[in-house]
């Protein structure tokens, strides 16, 4: 945030992939301040010469709907995580207790990764 007080302007080098975009705007967030028309996002998928120097003279704009959709997955995680574990304990815990020989068991808990 110190350094971004004086900067000009931003170009973003994060993972080429939805959540690289989010990313962005969370850095964007971070670094008030600079003028939206001077937000660049480098797009490359190796770190080699011939990548960086094309990913530098072609920066992009960051995807505000890329990164709207990461958060829309991350919130649809988090809500079907909470419902399937409660269903997963509510059904299958005490199986799974004598199944497994499990001591102290008190949830099964359910968590959908990217």
């Amino acid at each position: 945030q110190e350094l971004a007080a004086e900067c000009e302007y931003l170009a973003l080098w994060l993972d080429c992939d939805k959540e690289g975009e989010n990313i962005c705007f969370e850095v964007i967030s971070l670094c008030g301040g600079i003028a939206p028309d001077n937000v660049y996002r480098a797009h490359f998928s190796a770190l080699t010469e011939p990548e960086i120097r094309y990913a530098f003279n072609n920066l992009g704009r960051p995807d505000k709907h890329l990164a709207q959709a990461v958060d829309a997955r991350q919130e649809l995680d988090l809500k079907i995580g909470c419902t399937f574990t409660r269903m997963m304990t509510r059904t299958f815990l005490q199986s799974a207790i004598t199944k497994f020989r499990l001591r102290d068991q008190r949830c099964l808990s359910y968590g959908p990764c990217q």
